[in-house]
């Protein structure tokens, strides 16, 4: 299986068939009848940002019919936008579709909740889980147990077990130095719940 992944990869990388999404922001659940503006950035292997796409936001309500949102461009290179009404019910399903080949992201269904009310916050693992899933980590990296609905190339390594540190995935995803992972501007407290879900820590809600 490895090797036939290995192939895969190298056969679309010769295509220049595959990207990855990166999402800026993802709140931890959604209320019902607010509205919400998803931005995100698409990188051709992962890397280059690019432009001049025609991305698309699927938004889904369980098992229901998909609405499709036409993305917008923003300023920023290789950055893109959709804007939404959050249905009454969910969960809600967004799958952000590239527009470069048939990349696509999908992201971990999120709950909605009636309008003045809230939910406790997440634990930071939890929201370190969300985020791995929305930065499109996934895409590149199998093994960590984020159990998302995304293709898996395996470009870096394997990150399960729960047997890295806090600290050596704050300092990596921070600063990667590496000619393969982008520097993806990850605030402290995104790097913070990143590092704790890799880490198997079950740490304190995020207070978000």
């Amino acid at each position: 299986m490895l090797k036939f992944t290995t192939i895969l990869v190298a056969g679309l990388t010769a295509m220049g068939g595959w990207a990855v999404v990166t999402v800026k922001d993802v709140p931890e659940y959604f209320v019902a009848g607010q509205q919400y503006t998803i931005e995100f950035q698409v990188r051709q292997h992962g890397r280059t940002l690019l432009n001049g796409l025609q991305p698309e936001l699927l938004l889904g309500v369980g098992s229901g019919r998909k609405e499709t949102i036409p993305a917008v461009p923003q300023p920023a290179a290789g950055t893109y936008a959709a804007t939404f009404i959050a249905p009454s019910t969910g969960p809600i399903l967004l799958t952000i579709k590239s527009g470069w080949g048939s990349s696509e992201l999908n992201l971990l269904p999120q709950i909605v909740v009636a309008a003045g009310t809230t939910r406790p916050a997440m634990a930071t693992a939890d929201r370190g889980r969300m985020l791995f899933v929305a930065k499109g980590c996934t895409i590149c990296h199998v093994g960590a147990d984020a159990t998302d609905d995304n293709n898996h190339l395996k470009v870096g390594p394997d990150l399960g077990g729960g047997r890295l540190t806090r600290q050596s995935v704050m300092q990596k995803i921070k600063n990667p130095a590496s000619q393969i992972m982008p520097d993806l501007g990850l605030s402290d407290a995104e790097a913070t719940a990143i590092a704790a879900f890799l880490s198997g820590q079950r740490a304190a809600a995020t207070g978000r």
